[in-house]
């Protein structure tokens, strides 16, 4: 924790080129979203997302390629 300001540091959100976030996203830290990834509305994001593909639910689970 950091006394200064009350809050824990646990790693990084990566977002890369092209990816699409739906609203209402929940990405808990750390991950990384890959090139051109779609994350559904709604999802909470709890591991890394690979380039290419399509996420959504609670957790996010694999829908497909694109």
């Amino acid at each position: 924790m950091t006394p200064s300001t009350g809050s824990y540091a646990r790693g990084q959100i990566i977002i890369k080129r092209g990816a699409y976030i739906g609203a209402n996203t929940i990405i808990c830290k750390p991950v990384t979203i890959g090139e051109n990834a779609i994350i559904g509305a709604g999802s909470i994001i709890t591991k890394d997302i690979p380039a290419n593909e399509v996420w959504a639910g609670n957790p996010a689970k694999f829908i497909r390629k694109r």
